[in-house]
């Protein structure tokens, strides 16, 4: 009779576990109706992994391999979390360090394989102030390079008098990046926008790149908010007007190249592989087009609607 039981509440278990998910409420379908409808082919990805399947980035995530994506844009990482290096006429601007664990055996061995030399990077911008981000920047600190974060991000990862340190330490205070205003090397300009939400002091950021010799404006929203991490509505506010205000900014500059610095929903490998089959004068598959830029923040805002009515707040 025990064995008999056991074996039903084991069968229960197991239908249990594969039980469906309750169907979404009106109020959540309408705003996946409309992400979807946005979406389209080109942003089916986004779609699928705001709407659908977020989740957080992972050190299990595969690696890539470092790339040459633009004329002067190198991308270097995994496919969770990814560093760009961009080549300027007066040395080498990061845009994220990813983490102290990886400078060694990811960021140096990548700029070395795509013909870029470390000793040359004079400027890391973060996009904020998580370590994943700015753990490998002490490293480029030390050897003579200026490391650039927004003030609340400063201060948000400043240690704290009596906090036991956990990890590597953060690099030291530096420039401070302020929306709206550019920060150059060489002939590149990099402009940062406030998007809060992440973090207090999350920065988006515009800038040029060149493709096939001609000039194209990129963007590469930094701070991108997971549902994971459980925010509070008010942080669902603050981030949803972040996501408006750098589509503000985005259109205004005319930006029609995409980078995320956690390239979970844009197909990153995918893209990779086209640029390994580009043939002279093909399209770029980072290129998406003014017009189809501002659908990746559109389908990013609407999903994160239909996730803060599935809590009902």
């Amino acid at each position: 009779m025990r064995s008999q039981m056991m074996l039903v509440a084991a069968v229960a278990g197991v239908l249990y576990a594969q039980a469906p998910a309750p169907p979404d409420l009106p109020q959540v379908k309408e705003h996946l109706d409309k992400a979807r409808a946005m979406a389209g082919t080109l942003w089916a990805p986004a779609y699928k992994f705001f709407c659908v399947e977020p989740r957080a980035n992972s050190n299990d995530d595969p690696p890539i391999e470092a790339s040459k994506i633009f004329d002067n844009v190198y991308a270097i990482g995994n496919t969770g979390t990814v560093a760009y290096a961009i080549s300027t006429s007066d040395g080498i601007i990061l845009l994220d360090s990813l983490a102290a664990n990886q400078v060694e055996p990811v960021l140096l061995p990548g700029m070395r394989k795509v013909g870029l030399d470390p000793a040359n990077v004079k400027l890391v911008i973060l996009a904020h102030g998580h370590a994943d981000h700015f753990g490998g920047s002490p490293y480029f600190q030390e050897r003579g390079a200026h490391v650039a974060l927004s003030g609340e991000d400063w201060d948000f990862i400043a240690p704290k008098p009596g906090a036991a340190a956990k990890g590597p330490g953060p690099p030291k205070r530096d420039i401070t990046l302020v929306e709206g205003r550019p920060v150059r090397l060489g002939d590149v300009e990099v402009t940062p926008v406030l998007t809060p939400g992440h973090t207090p002091g999350s920065m988006g950021f515009i800038f040029p790149v060149k493709d096939g010799g001609k000039t194209v404006i990129a963007a590469m929203f930094g701070g991108t908010m997971l549902t994971a991490t459980r925010p509070t509505p008010e942080q669902f506010d603050q981030y949803l007007n972040a996501i408006a205000h750098f589509r503000t900014e985005a259109v205004k500059a005319g930006v029609s190249a995409e980078l995320q610095n956690h390239p979970l929903m844009d197909d990153l490998t995918g893209r990779l592989a086209q640029l390994q089959l580009r043939k002279p004068g093909g399209a770029n598959p980072f290129v998406v087009g003014s017009e189809n830029y501002p659908r990746f923040l559109d389908v990013m805002s609407e999903c994160m609607r239909a996730q803060i009515a599935r809590r009902g707040l």
